[in-house]
This record gives C-alpha cells, sequence and structure tokens, in this order.
C-alpha cells in the first residue's frame, strides 16, 4: 500500500508532476522537485541526507544544506499528504506500483517482451508504442544538480532503447516504409548508435534502396563503436559546512592546482599531525577546483599511519574501476595495473586527492603521467621523496578561528554568553580542529550545559587519561594529547555496552559497517546496538556516512583498536569475528536462495545465524567479506569450514558482478588452510570456487587442475551435491579447449551424480551447459531436448538465470538449424533475461552467438556491428577467451564485407588472443588471414 493519499500520481518522464486526480499538486521550486525526482527514482528506499546533499549541490553545497533539504522535505510532505518518512537521517517516499509513470513505462516493455516470447510481434509493438507514447519530452525536464543530470541521462538511454526494440518489431511486421524518416532523424541526433544505422540499412534494403544502405546519413558522423557511457568520477567525501579558516592555505593550493599549460604532473602535499584538518582542507579545496578537472575527481585513503595501510594495487583497482575498467578485466601484475591506469588517464583533465599517505613509495604507483592531470597528497610525513610544485604544513588553528568553529557547532549565542569560557575550551583543545569537533559535537547535544561546566569537566578528567592510547599514539603533551583527552571524556561517558561495541567495532579490517552487521559482531540484538552506534555518533565517535551505516575517522579507529587490545581478550575479539563472519554467510545464503531457487545447496550452508540482513553484491561489500574471511581464518585457523561456506555462498554474487579476479588470493589462502587442517569438505569447496574462477577467467590449465583436486576432496567428503557443481565446471573448462568428447562425459557424469543425490538445479545446469557440446558432435535432437528440459525446468522454479541460459541455448540450436532469425530473436530475448537479472556474463555470451548467427544468414554487416558490441562487451569483463572468438567472428564479418584492412587488423588481433590461450579457432583464424589478399594488392 501507498502511504501518499489515495488517487496520487507521480511522473518523472518529462518534467516532474504529481496530480491528485486531475488536479496538478504544488511541488516548489526545481530544486525542491529534484529532491522529489531522487526520492521517486528510489522508490520505497531510504535515501541518505549527504546523498540527497550531493545530488543536489554534488562538491560544494552550501553552509545551509542540511536545513534547507530538510525544509523541502517538510513542504513536499505537507503538499503529498503524507508517504515521505523519515529513517535516521534519511528519507523515503512510499510509491504504490501503479502511482508512478516510470513503474507504468517497465511494465508495458516487461508485458511487450513476454508477447515477443510467446510469438506474439503484433501485440509487443502495441505495448511498447503504448509504453513511449508516455514521455512528455527529456525526463526530469529543467530540474537543476547532478543526480538529476545523471538519472536524466540514464532514463534518455532508457527509451532509445525501448525505441529501437519497438522498430525492430516494426521491420518485422513489414512496416519498413513508415521508418525511413523516423530512422534517418534518429541516426542524425544520436551518430554514434551502430544499432541504429544496422536499422535503418535494414528499412533501406526492404525498400529496395540497398545502394543507399551503408551510406552516411546527412548531417550525421558515424565512427566505429561508441564507448560505453561512463559517468565522471566525483570521489571527493563530503565537507562538512562548517568548514572555517585556512584562507591563506586554500588559496595556494587553488593558485598550484588550477591548470594552466603545466609541462608535468603538478603536486601538492599538505602535512601535518593527525587531527590537524589536512583532509577538511585537501577536500574542500579539491572542490572548489571542480570547475578546472571537468573529467573528474578521485579519491583514496591511503591509511598511512594503520597497521595495514592500503596497498596500492588495490588503490589503482578501485580507480580503475572508476574509469570504466571491470574488475576481472584488472591486470594482477601490479605494474601492468599501473600502465592501464595511467593510459586511461592520458589526455584527462582529473584531480587525485590522496589523502593519508604513509611515505613517496606508497604514492608513486598512483601518480599520473599526463600533465593534464594533478595530485594532492595529505600525510602526517614530511614525504621528503616527493617531487611535490608546492608544500603546506599545517599548524593549529589560530585561536580567533577555532572560536569561529566551534561557535558554527554549538551555537554563536553560546560563545557569545561565555566568551571567556570557549577561548579557555578552544585553548584545551590545542587548536585542532578535530578536537573542536569532539568538544563541540558534546555541547550540541546538551544545549542546556554551560561551557564552564564542561571545562571543569575536562580538566578534572585530563589527569586519568594516562600516557596516550596506544601504540600509534606515545605519550605527549601537545595538540595531538588534547585530542586524546577529548577521545578519553567522551569515551569514559559510555556504558559498558556501548564502550564494548565502540571497541569491537575496530576489529574487523572493514571501512565501515553496517548495523545488522555491527550487531553480529557484538552479539547484541540490532534494537539494542542501533541505540549504542546512535549513541557513539552523537558523541562524535563514530560517523554515519549513510542511513544505519557506520564508520570510524582514522584516529578514533586507532583509539578503539588500543582500548580493544587493552581491555578485550584474544578469545573475545577472535569471538567477535566469528559472529561477523556467521552473520555474512547467513547473508549470503539468503542471497545464494534467491538467485538459485530450489539448489539443495542452499541447506548443506550452515551458519548459527537463523536469519541474515540483505546481500550487497557490489565490488566494495564483496570485498569486505573476503578481507573479513581472511581475517577470521588468521585468528581460528580451525574454523576454515566456516570461511569455506562463506565464499561458497559467495557464487552467485560473483557470477553476477563477474568480480571472479578479487577470488583468487583469497580462496588460496583458505585452500592452504584446509590442507593444513585436513579439512577435506573445505577443501573441496573452496577448490570448487578457485576452479571456477579461474575457468571464467580463460585460465583453463590452471582451473582444471585446481578442479580435480576438488574433485577427489568432494568424494571423500560425501559432498554430493557440491561434486556436481564441479563435474560441471570441469565439462565446462573442456569445453573451453573445444574438448568436445571429455565434456560431454563429464556433463553426463554430472548428470548422474546430481540425480542420485537430489542436485535437480544442478542436472538442469549440466544439461543447459551441455547444448553446445551436443551440437559439436552433431547431436542435434539431444541438443534441443536438453534446452526445452532445462526452459521448462527454470520457468517452474523461477529460476532467471536458468531460463536466460537455455534460451541462450535454444538459439544456439536455432543456428546450426539455418534458422537465423529465430537464433536472433532468442539470443536478444535470454540478453535482456540476463541484463535484468545481473549477469553480465550472459550479454556477452549472446552477442557473440548472434554474430555467428548474422554470419550464417550471409549479413556480415550487420555481423560486424554485434561484433564490435561484443567485444566492447568481452573487454569490459576482462573474458579473455571471449575477446578472442569475437574477434575472429569479427574479422570473418568484415573480411566477408568486403572490409580487408580492418578485417586483416582484427584477425591478427584474434590470432594473438587464440595462439596465447591455446584455443582451437587459432588455425581457423589463420587460415582466413591468409586468404586475404596481403595490403597494396
Amino acid at each position: 500500500m501507498s502511504g501518499t493519499r489515495p488517487g496520487t500520481y507521480f511522473s518523472l518522464l518529462g518534467p516532474v508532476q504529481a496530480h491528485r486526480g486531475d488536479s496538478p499538486l504544488p511541488l516548489g521550486p526545481p530544486q525542491q522537485r529534484a529532491l522529489l525526482a531522487m526520492l521517486l527514482c528510489r522508490r520505497n528506499a531510504v535515501v541518505g541526507l549527504d546523498e540527497l546533499i550531493d545530488g543536489l549541490w554534488g562538491g560544494e553545497p552550501p553552509r545551509s544544506a542540511v536545513g534547507t533539504v530538510r525544509s523541502y522535505a517538510y513542504r513536499l510532505r505537507r503538499a503529498l499528504g503524507g508517504g515521505l518518512l523519515t529513517h535516521g537521517r534519511g528519507y523515503a517516499l512510499q510509491v504504490g506500483p501503479r502511482e508512478l509513470d516510470l513503474t507504468r513505462f517497465d511494465e508495458l516493455t516487461t508485458r511487450a517482451r513476454a508477447h515477443v516470447s510467446a510469438g506474439d510481434p503484433e501485440a509487443a509493438r502495441d505495448l511498447l508504442a503504448r509504453a513511449l507514447e508516455m514521455w512528455r519530452g527529456p525526463a526530469l525536464a529543467g530540474l537543476p544538480g547532478p543526480q538529476a543530470r545523471i538519472q536524466r541521462e540514464r532514463l534518455a538511454e532508457l527509451r532509445l532503447s525501448v525505441l529501437m526494440e519497438r522498430v525492430e518489431l516494426d521491420l518485422r511486421l513489414g512496416g519498413h516504409g513508415g521508418l525511413l524518416a523516423e530512422l534517418t532523424g534518429l541516426c542524425r541526433e544520436h551518430p554514434l548508435n551502430d544499432r541504429l544505422r544496422t536499422l535503418r540499412d535494414a528499412a533501406l534494403e526492404r525498400g529496395g534502396r540497398e545502394r543507399e544502405a551503408g551510406t552516411t546519413p546527412p548531417d550525421a558522423t558515424p565512427t566505429p563503436a561508441a564507448p560505453p557511457h561512463l559517468p565522471v568520477p566525483a570521489q571527493l567525501p563530503y565537507v562538512p559546512g562548517d568548514f572555517t579558516g585556512r584562507a591563506e592555505a586554500v588559496r595556494d593550493l587553488l593558485d598550484a592546482l588550477a591548470p594552466t599549460a603545466p609541462e608535468t604532473v603538478v603536486v601538492c602535499a599538505v602535512g601535518g599531525i593527525g587531527g590537524i584538518g589536512k583532509t577538511t582542507l585537501a577536500v574542500h579545496a579539491a572542490g572548489r577546483l571542480r570547475e578546472h578537472f571537468p573529467d573528474g575527481q578521485l579519491y583514496a585513503n591511503l591509511r598511512g599511519v594503520r597497521e595495514d595501510p592500503a596497498d596500492p594495487a588495490a588503490v589503482l583497482a578501485g580507480f580503475l574501476r572508476a574509469l570504466g575498467v571491470s574488475d576481472p578485466a584488472l591486470p594482477e601484475e601490479p605494474r601492468e595495473r599501473a600502465a592501464l591506469y595511467r593510459t586511461r588517464l592520458a589526455g584527462k583533465r582529473i584531480l587525485l586527492v590522496l589523502d593519508d599517505a604513509r611515505d613517496a613509495a606508497q604514492i608513486e604507483p598512483l601518480l599520473p603521467g599526463s600533465p593534464t592531470c594533478a595530485v594532492l597528497v595529505t600525510s602526517r610525513s614530511t614525504l621528503s621523496g616527493l617531487p611535490a610544485a608546492r608544500r603546506l604544513r599545517l599548524d593549529v588553528l589560530p585561536a580567533a578561528e577555532a572560536l569561529v568553529l566551534l561557535g558554527r557547532i554549538v551555537g554563536e549565542e553560546r560563545i557569545a554568553a561565555e566568551p571567556a569560557e570557549a577561548a579557555a575550551l578552544v585553548e584545551r583543545c590545542g587548536g585542532l580542529p578535530l578536537a573542536v569537533r569532539i568538544a563541540g559535537s558534546r555541547l550540541g547535544t546538551r544545549p542546556a550545559w554551560k561551557l564552564a561546566d564542561f571545562l571543569r569537566l575536562l580538566d578534572g578528567r585530563r589527569p586519568a587519561c594516562g600516557p596516550g592510547f596506544g601504540p600509534a599514539f606515545p605519550g605527549r603533551d601537545g595538540p595531538e594529547g588534547s585530542v586524546e583527552a577529548c577521545f578519553r571524556l567522551s569515551y569514559d561517558l559510555l556504558d559498558a555496552g556501548q564502550a564494548r561495541l565502540f571497541r569491537l567495532m575496530a576489529v574487523p579490517r572493514t571501512p565501515a559497517l553496517d548495523l545488522a552487521s555491527a550487531a553480529a559482531l557484538a552479539g547484541l540484538d540490532p534494537a539494542e546496538a542501533e541505540r549504542h552506534l546512535e549513541r557513539l555518533t552523537a558523541l562524535g565517535l563514530l560517523e554515519s556516512p549513510a542511513p544505519l551505516t557506520y564508520r570510524f575517522h582514522d584516529l578514533l579507529g586507532e583509539f578503539a583498536a588500543a582500548r580493544s587490545e587493552e581491555r578485550d581478550s584474544p578469545g573475545e575479539r577472535t569471538a567477535a569475528l566469528l559472529r561477523l563472519s556467521d552473520h555474512m554467510l547467513a547473508c549470503a545464503r539468503e542471497a545464494y536462495a534467491a538467485e538459485r531457487p530450489g539448489h539443495p545447496l542452499v541447506g548443506l550452508l550452515t551458519p548459527t545465524t537463523a536469519r541474515g540482513a540483505s546481500f550487497e553484491a557490489g565490488p566494495s561489500h564483496i570485498e569486505a567479506v573476503l578481507a573479513v574471511a581472511v581475517q577470521t581464518l588468521e585468528a581460528r585457523p580451525s574454523a576454515v569450514g566456516l570461511i569455506a561456506d562463506t565464499l561458497l555462498a559467495l557464487d552467485p554474487a560473483l557470477d553476477g558482478s563477474f568480480l571472479w579476479a578479487a577470488l583468487l588470493a583469497p580462496a588460496r589462502r583458505v585452500l592452504r588452510t584446509a590442507g593444513e587442517q585436513e579439512d577435506v569438505r573445505a577443501a573441496g569447496r573452496t577448490g570448487f570456487l578457485l576452479g571456477s574462477a579461474l575457468t571464467r577467467l580463460g585460465r583453463f590449465d590452471e582451473a582444471e587442475a585446481a578442479l580435480h583436486d576438488a574433485g577427489r576432496a568432494a568424494a571423500a567428503a560425501a559432498d554430493e551435491v557440491v561434486r556436481t557443481e564441479i563435474l560441471i565446471c570441469r565439462a565446462v573448462a573442456r569445453q573451453g579447449r573445444a574438448d568436445w568428447t571429455a565434456a560431454d562425459a563429464l556433463y553426463r557424469e554430472a548428470i548422474a551424480a546430481g540425480t542420485a543425490c537430489g542436485n535437480a538445479w544442478g542436472t538442469t545446469n549440466a544439461r543447459s551447459n551441455s547444448v553446445s557440446t551436443l551440437l559439436r558432435l552433431h547431436r542435434y535432437e539431444e541438443a534441443a531436448e536438453a534446452c526445452r528440459l532445462s526452459l521448462t525446468a527454470a520457468r517452474e522454479g523461477g529460476d532467471r538465470y536458468g531460463e536466460a541460459h537455455a534460451l541462450y541455448g535454444l538459439g544456439i540450436v536455432a543456428r546450426e538449424g539455418g534458422r537465423a532469425a529465430e537464433a536472433i530473436a532468442r539470443h536478444r530475448e535470454s540478453a535482456e533475461l540476463g541484463v535484468r537479472g545481473g549477469y553480465p556474463a550472459l550479454g556477452v555470451m549472446n552477442l557473440i552467438s548472434e554474430t555467428a548467427a548474422h554470419l550464417a544468414a550471409g549479413h556480415p554487416r550487420e555481423a560486424a556491428g554485434c561484433g564490435e558490441r561484443a567485444l566492447a562487451a568481452a573487454q569490459r569483463l576482462g573474458w579473455r577467451a571471449a575477446q578472442a572468438r569475437t574477434l575472429r567472428l569479427l574479422g570473418t564479418a568484415l573480411a566477408e564485407s568486403g572490409d580487408h584492412a580492418r578485417a586483416r587488423t582484427r584477425l591478427t588481433q584474434a590470432l594473438a588472443h587464440l595462439e596465447a590461450l591455446a584455443l582451437p579457432e587459432a588455425a581457423q583464424a589463420s587460415a582466413i588471414l591468409a586468404s586475404l589478399a596481403p595490403p597494396g594488392h
């Protein structure tokens, strides 16, 4: 049920509007409507206050941003009559399924695709036309802010995609005559879109105008392939609205970094003790420079003073992701990764902020090579080996600026009421911005307190602070000692439960924890954990970057870790890690059950936690699970069974995100421990997942060795469900080598094993994967039957991945049977399901097979266009075998269309890839290449 009043209807597909019945609702100024649009795009989900601020203003919000957002929310709640709910520091708008035009648009397109699958293209075309009629102009027209721009671009791409689907159906229904004007206009509007040009050529050919096909429409500027649209990286953290002082330092940084015509990369270094405000200054200055670096800003916390400083290779991976490189495409060697990073930055105007660097050696791999880029580094050390164009060493804030900062936090009227006490307080804080903020946070939550009372409390506690709070903070009487005093003053106010949670939050090596994970870590009820966490946040001991997500400032993290080492025994710390790993397994198991309904493995993954929370399958979350898994194993090697199950439960998430490369090192670590602990069940499960990763990365020799050992371990443990999966993966690896007979035998063994142990999901998967092998062995009827059985089982079980994979197999069967049009339709249907289900590999597989279908139908120009899209998709995934096979098909298509120069280039590339991977198609590529006339003939 919707929380808004009955009859309310929202519109995003044009100017943002809301109606109740026939009456429009007053939505306020453009920025307030932009806030509504952000909530509608994330309907029924909580959007954090910081995210809303960033979406409305970007990196330079006004000081009044928080108040402005809350004011907008209040006015919208009054206008809408309910439905806009507050959740902590965020908001959620409750919207019913038929109360938003975008939801209705999605529903119509989904129904249309179902009609295509059912063989009713006319009904599908009418539904798509109805969906497109809902657009009243550019989506979110006239709204300001970076988030509105991003959503406007996303929705424009969505509309164009659906429009092309409708055009394709028009062509199938013989409506080519009325399409030429529309397609010519679209080609002018989108000159880089190969699919539109292909559709235009098809309409020309069917209209008897073959000679015009392949020509450039007037005023259009085609290119070989359009790069995928990527958002400009904008990674700068949020800067508090109360940033104060540092005018000269800001001016120095702006003057040094604003690009004129530098001959080399400009590097600026900001140094100073902990808590002095280096990060806040750097991010503030970087935000002021945003317009000078239109290609984006990259940010990384290098954790220079922590025991686990950031690995430059891992930082490069994060930067490359932001620059459009998927995890599987990341080179494993750090030097190759740095080279790719500098290639991606070449010619771009990007500002890098490298925060809290340990030394110059940590920074060197992260420096760009292009003088159009600039770098801003912060560090507690002098970084003497860094060739910086400008160096700043921050001192404590002058008393006047520290007073201004305190006033912005606690209220200027309180400063005016007790000026002497306010001056004494900032003196106690040593002029350190962090200390002032912590003291201000305490006072800000206690408006009835007098500053004099707080001073007496602070002075009374300082003698009890002791000689420092851990190895990172030796005893000192200067500013950092004042920070310690502030930390201890807040820490001493905690009750036992709050203090324990504060300490344990510093145990896992993760940048942040959500509420459910923090509760599991401490063994608390989530409601109790939330009360503790909100108390810690109110005292300034934790930060909350998003609703129900919590993290430490680096200094506070060190303080908490030192307190944990003092107060919590090694057994208690290990128990906390075990609880957190158990919780992560429960979450991943629930996601596994949703992605692979009916799979018996779900019942064999046995956390002690009854139920997990939602599981996010993004790179940062998967990396956090892997990091905690390895850390838990280090603390308790005998927990290898729990950790092996946790990794195994990630299988669907890894498959969906194609983050297999991130698994390799943790899996090998777990596998070694399983051997040391003589845990054959853990060895079989981890070996299977390692073999899966290597197979998908095209490293077949390594994969087969890992899978062979895993199979023996699973058999010894009588782990038959997993042994079925291992047999399937071994068959896929042999299939990749074109060893069809061996693959067939392994598929048969897998089906028999799955049937015997009740692994119906595995037997269906084995049948679906065996289709290519059966076709190569000329067993066409068996292949078609395998597809039909797989499709029926997947649809009955609600298995989206299985359904998409079965449709892919039907496409291959149709192509081999000479039914190219049917093959293309099946592949597009499968690809659409794969995209909606979050399986990028299926998209690549379908594009490759669709390319082959166009070739089989004698349409090399369409094959070449499809092949270029397939190649780009395979490169984004880093799928080497898919790239090699696509290049061969693409070269063949170009050769058949008469473009021998480009064909020769693509086939040469294909041959190099195929030979490097020892794939059998190398002989075919070599033969086609040899048949082409040499250059100049």
